[in-house]
């Protein structure tokens, strides 16, 4: 095998430097338009190059396009084992006088493309300090960041090597380097085939001159060596003609042979498919037959300047016309290739279905115009929603938006600084800026219904209910916060007032049951009235307890409730309160048991009594007489857990969620002799949620519990 052949894979062999090898699956540094229109635009210019020197300017001029600030392009020397610098773009001359002359096994990025046949590229993911050192030498003296380096190979056999020294490293994605060394390598060797015969004509030539010059009559034949050469360069131009057709064939990308006249002359598969028709039938039309008629000006315009020299080439969105009556989006870049003298003799067309991009970008935009009017429809929502809004989104700087419910609360945009020392709790305890909902919020809590007031510049005072929420991006990262609130001033007045109004009506009501309880406890003493007396003397106690029920009630909605709070030891609790509950658990036995330690926690007693009180009684009323009451006390976790059990009737299960609802009374209740409003569970709910704590009924196989649970933190 001589040096310039390439390198078949072979067990044992030189291994190839990884960091450097880049097939066409791998990446290749880069990103034009597309890889596509690159490879189009390489071919055309190297199918219009007619002569080894202007073949050699569009190579290096190739080079630059991929970024780099300076070129070079090695051909194969006639020394075995050697390249030497044939041209370049923009070298220092002391970098030209190290590619003079370059041996296989320097330690050159392109000597390594050359023994591997292999497309090198040297920066970025291969760093440079990877590679050989005469290229790290050069690229020094460049400033070069990058190297790629393209092997030409043809015939299995190196004919060259094309570099492009980049003054950032290679990053053009998508490029498909190999393709291109193999376009350029087929171009280089039909150029350097042509040369070849030119010289031998011209030898031939200059030896019939030099005989009829002599006087010899008859043309000296050629020696030997000259017919040897004159036949391998036919046979390479042969050979190179047979790559050209088979590269035109079999090419990715639609190609065309076009006359002046816009008739086909030669269509390749590709361009078949996507117009439709079978290259026989195209040889019968011309290339305004099949454009849009829309866009058959436009192409008949350009292919005429281009013909007329004015242009060089053109890229051209166009239509076609499909067999079918589709219509096909393509990419059509378009050359003249001219005679000796410059006369045009023929278009060369390539064409490039873009029909998947195009409907990729419709969706885009259709998706868009969608995203935009979800947007505006959002925008909108926001904007006129009847609460205030705010949206904190927090990406490096903290931006506030805000509706125009909020701006007016605020008084201006409602940052969150401006809040500074103007936010309470109902209680009067100030909230500071890192307690407001929006900072708990961007922290990841979620606040729902909060109550603050919020004093104004005016030194007024308004209430709100305030929500807050954060906001996660797709990763679950808190990207900013979302907070509403609602003014509920006019309904803390009229609870206000409705609170003023229950008391008073209270108080006007306890003093004629006071009377009556007085009078009913002195009759009482009298035999002969004592059991009316006493039904007088528990009417009036049931209606004093419902007034209470009323007032606590009333409270528990406007949040007004106030717990006096201490050290409670519960299972003591628990049995005094059986103890004073006795009279109204009669004929019931009441059970108490507790278990495992119980410690003490921190609680209103005389709110919990109130809570026992009010079990006790509903287990007593609704309970099957004679049969006991069990209360369990135990510690769970964190908390302290309370089971009122009793033996009787089934609730219903529709009914066990609205148990604790104001004002509901069950329909066994209805229909029973029991008085009351439906206060009783419902001031029991609220006080156990006032503790911290939970509350909840079961009902099944003939027994009911009520239990509830109490925080010990």
């Amino acid at each position: 095998m001589r040096w310039n052949e390439r390198a078949k894979p072979s067990c044992g062999g030189e291994a190839e430097v990884a960091c450097g090898a880049l097939s066409s699956r791998s990446g290749p540094p880069g990103a034009l338009a597309t890889p596509g229109e690159l490879t189009a635009r390489a071919a055309l210019r190297v199918a219009r190059a007619a002569h080894l020197d202007e073949l050699v300017g569009l190579l290096l001029d190739e080079a630059l396009e991929l970024g780099a600030s300076a070129a070079s392009l090695l051909l194969a020397s006639d020394r075995a084992g050697e390249l030497g610098l044939h041209a370049d773009r923009h070298l220092p001359a002391d970098v030209r006088r190290h590619l003079e002359r370059v041996a296989l096994d320097a330690p050159l990025l392109d000597a390594w493309a050359a023994r591997t046949g292999r497309v090198q590229v040297l920066g970025g993911v291969c760093p440079l300090a990877s590679g050989p050192s005469l290229t790290r030498e050069l690229c020094a003296r460049t400033g070069a960041q990058g190297v790629i380096a393209m092997p030409l190979f043809a015939r299995d056999r190196c004919l060259g090597v094309l570099s492009s020294y980049l003054p950032h490293p290679p990053s053009r994605a998508g490029v498909d380097l190999e393709a291109l060394a193999a376009l350029f390598a087929v171009g280089l060797d039909s150029a350097l085939a042509r040369r070849e015969m030119a010289r031998v004509g011209s030898r031939a030539e200059a030896v019939q001159r030099s005989s009829a010059d002599l006087g010899g009559g008859a043309a000296a034949p050629l020696d030997g060596r000259d017919l040897a050469r004159r036949d391998q360069a036919e046979q390479a131009l042969r050979e190179s003609e047979e790559r050209f057709r088979l590269s035109f064939e079999n090419a990715p990308i639609g190609k065309a042979i076009v006359g002046l006249d816009g008739s086909f002359i030669r269509v390749n598969r590709v361009y078949c498919e996507i117009v439709g028709y079978p290259a026989d039938e195209l040889m019968r039309l011309r290339f305004q037959d099949i454009t849009h008629p829309d866009d058959v000006d436009t192409d008949v315009d350009l292919a005429e300047r281009l013909r007329r020299g004015e242009i060089p080439r053109y890229r051209l969105a166009k239509r076609y016309i499909h067999k079918d009556g589709r219509v096909i989006p393509v990419i059509l870049h378009a050359s003249m290739v001219r005679g000796a003298n410059g006369a045009p003799i023929h278009y060369i067309s390539q064409v490039e279905d873009v029909t998947e991009r195009v409907r990729a970008e419709e969706e885009r935009e259709r998706l868009l115009a969608q995203l935009g009017a979800e947007r505006r429809t959002l925008q909108a929502v926001f904007d006129h929603a009847p609460v205030p809004l705010v949206l904190i989104e927090r990406n490096g700087a903290e931006r506030v938006i805000a509706n125009l419910h909020a701006i007016e609360l605020a008084e201006g945009t409602p940052e969150r600084s401006q809040f500074a020392g103007r936010v309470r709790r109902p209680d009067g305890t100030p909230v500071s800026l890192d307690e407001l909902p929006s900072s708990r919020a961007l922290r990841g809590e979620t606040i729902s219904d909060e109550e603050h007031v919020i004093t104004r510049t005016d030194g007024s005072c308004r209430t709100f209910l305030i929500a807050a929420a954060p906001l996660r991006d797709g990763a679950g990262a808190i990207v900013g916060a979302l907070v509403a609130a609602k003014d509920i001033s006019p309904l803390k007045e009229l609870e206000r007032m409705r609170e003023e109004w229950t008391s008073v009506i209270a108080h006007d009501l306890r003093q004629p049951i006071s009377t009556i309880v007085l009078k009913a406890s002195v009759l009482a003493r009298q035999p002969q009235c004592s059991d009316k007396a006493g039904h007088i003397l528990a009417s009036a106690m049931q209606l004093n307890r419902m007034i209470t029920d009323l007032l606590d009630a009333s409270r528990l909605e406007s949040r007004r409730l106030e717990l006096t709070r201490a050290e409670v030891d519960l299972p003591a609790l628990v049995r005094a309160t059986v103890e004073r509950a006795a009279d109204a658990t009669r004929g019931h036995r009441v059970d108490v048991e507790v278990l495992g330690e119980v410690p003490p926690l921190t609680a209103d007693p005389g709110r919990l009594e109130q809570v026992l009180t009010n079990l006790l009684s509903n287990a007593a009323r609704y309970g099957t007489p004679g049969t006991p009451i069990r209360i369990a006390v135990r510690r769970r976790g964190g908390e302290v857990l309370v089971a009122v059990e009793n033996e009787g009737k089934d609730i219903a299960p529709e009914e066990l969620p609205t148990l604790f609802a104001r004002y509901y009374r069950t329909r066994e209740a209805k229909a029973g002799s029991a008085v009351g409003v439906g206060l009783g569970l419902y001031i029991v709910r609220g006080l156990i949620e006032a503790h911290g704590g939970r509350v909840w009924a079961e009902s099944a196989s003939g027994k009911t519990t009520f239990q509830f649970t109490l925080p010990l933190a």
